[in-house]
């Protein structure tokens, strides 16, 4: 009947899903969605994007996109880069120089600019575009180095080739181009073994562990995690604070992981990671890499709430976090990020608006690159009071929002 209202998308989601013999938990987990966030698209309290319907479909039995998204939507699989310093970083991973010679940087000087470069990533407002003009040069002198450098000197120089793929992947994570990302997980990873460094292979599998669990393969992750935390947990004793940073770091990503899933079993790691930190870091201790510290474990808190769905719990464990106190500008964007997130489980339009702009004058690119974040201020465009639509759409033209 032609005035016959169409199903919504979420509406679709929730019928394919039923067809296919899905609980909501299976299907997010397959999808490396939350059940949260599968569990709101259904009931129409967020908004089905392209990049989640990709990940949904093939365990929808789904081939035309059409079919969650309905006939009149018209739709582009072009994968499209959105940020600019894409291209360069993508010419410095794929550039495979077959003969390499002249001097190598030395070890101590690459190590400075790999630090350097780190953090540069967590004090700039505009990180990706810092990032993004620092890596190709980093990636061209760690390559050189692991190349034309030998014995103990090339074991330093693959360590730190590790590190600049694992920035790479920090960069690139939100950008679109999945098949990139693999390549610096999996050029990492190589770099660590070959260089048969405890530590760094930790490192690389921390990082693997992020991709497999944003691509359904959470059980996978937490396996990988615990093998890293078994080449971790002997040589805590004896070892420096990199060591116990690495373990919390470990059980923190365990923890998201779990959280991701709906496993309530998330609180376990964070505390075990809680434990670390507080029993074998020095006070004050900051990590170089990933901001492994106090506030951060506590960072983590707020984001386990979150995709548990239980926005009463991120309330609480926010409450004596202050912003300031997370040592990365870019960590403390995407805990507003969070914040908002939890505002808009609980349907509060103005409080998320109001986090979302705290978290673009923090860090104006976790929320211009964000995909949730992007999310949330195109469906405030569309839902928010009258009172402070206007304010959305300010923010959402700043931040380059297209879906109004």
């Amino acid at each position: 009947m032609a005035g016959q209202q169409q199903p919504t998308p979420g509406q679709r989601v929730e019928r394919l899903r039923r067809a296919a013999g899905l609980s909501r938990e299976r299907l997010a987990g397959l999808s490396g969605l939350s059940p949260t966030t599968v569990k709101f698209i259904e009931n129409g309290r967020r908004s089905l994007t392209l990049r989640t319907a990709q990940q949904m479909a093939p365990h929808l039995g789904v081939r035309d996109l059409g079919d969650l998204f309905g006939p009149s939507v018209a739709l582009s699989l072009d994968a499209r880069v959105s940020h600019p310093a894409v291209h360069d970083v993508r010419r410095a991973l794929t550039a495979w120089r077959i003969t390499v010679d002249g001097e190598p940087e030395s070890t101590d000087y690459l190590r400075g600019a790999v630090d350097s470069a780190w953090q540069t990533w967590h004090t700039s407002r505009h990180q990706r575009t810092a990032a993004g003009e620092i890596l190709p040069g980093l990636l061209d002198a760690t390559q050189r180095a692991a190349r034309l450098h030998s014995g103990a000197d090339r074991r330093t120089s693959l360590t730190l080739l590790a590190q600049a793929h694992h920035l790479a992947q920090a960069f690139l994570a939100w950008h679109g181009d999945r098949e990139l990302v693999w390549l610096t997980v999996d050029r990492g990873m190589s770099a660590a073994l070959d260089a048969d460094d405890p530590l760094a292979i930790s490192q690389a599998s921390w990082y693997t562990a992020h991709l497999l669990r944003s691509v359904g393969r959470s059980d996978e992750a937490l396996e990988r995690l615990r093998e890293a935390r078994r080449l971790i947990e002997p040589r805590i004793a004896d070892g420096g604070p990199e060591w116990a940073e690495m373990l919390a770091d470990l059980h923190l990503c365990a923890a998201l992981t779990r959280a991701r899933a709906g496993d309530q079993g998330a609180w376990s790691d964070w505390n075990d990671a809680r434990a670390v930190v507080e029993r074998a870091l020095p006070d004050g201790f900051v990590g170089v890499r990933t901001r492994v510290s106090r506030p951060l474990v506590d960072v983590y808190a707020v984001m386990c709430a979150v995709e548990l769905g239980d926005p009463d719990e991120a309330r609480r464990r926010a409450y004596a976090l202050d912003p300031a106190s997370i040592p990365s500008v870019e960590r403390r964007g995407r805990h507003f990020v969070e914040l908002a997130r939890s505002a808009d489980l609980e349907g509060a339009r103005e409080a998320t608006l109001h986090l979302l702009t705290r978290a673009e004058a923090t860090s104006p690119e976790t929320v211009r690159y964000s995909p949730v974040a992007q999310d949330m201020v195109s469906r405030l465009c569309r839902e928010a009071p009258a009172s402070v639509r206007a304010e959305a759409v300010d923010l959402a033209q700043r931040i380059g929002v297209t879906e109004l």
